[in-house]
């Protein structure tokens, strides 16, 4: 089974960012990855564009890290690791107290491909991937 992490891609193409090495921080407000990563430290997913439909896998990554940042000026730090533009949705605001920030390293293209329906869902953040050989 290989663990699959959405990426929701409607406000920016965040999958392209990654795979050309501009953003190597994932962030949520959350830690929403928390215990998949107790699961699978160290072990390589997938990464799946969201936003448009059905999740379509586009590369693969480690995450070896998760960082919190409590501050505007932590934050500051990290943002352009992150591509998240100034003012925008994902920006820090009056409002946040924390985000979490998952660094990706080894990030590698696959061929793409839509996510079946039949995988394990685990809400909006992530799914269990069953790859089935063929026999030949």
């Amino acid at each position: 089974m290989t663990p699959v992490l959405f990426i929701n891609c409607t406000r920016s193409p965040f999958i392209d960012m990654i795979m050309s090495g501009r953003k190597t921080y994932e962030t949520r407000t959350k830690n929403t990855l928390k215990t998949l990563l107790s699961w699978y430290h160290g072990e390589r997913f997938l990464l799946a564009e969201t936003g448009s439909g059905v999740p379509v896998v586009r590369c693969s990554a480690v995450i070896d890290c998760i960082i919190a940042v409590y501050t505007r000026s932590q934050w500051e730090k990290y943002r352009s690791k992150t591509c998240i533009e100034s003012g925008s949705f994902y920006d820090w605001n009056d409002d946040t107290k924390v985000k979490y920030l998952y660094r990706f390293t080894d990030v590698q293209p696959v061929e793409p491909f839509r996510l079946p329906s039949s995988c394990r869902r685990h809400g909006r953040t992530w799914a269990e991937y069953e790859e089935r050989k063929e026999n030949k």
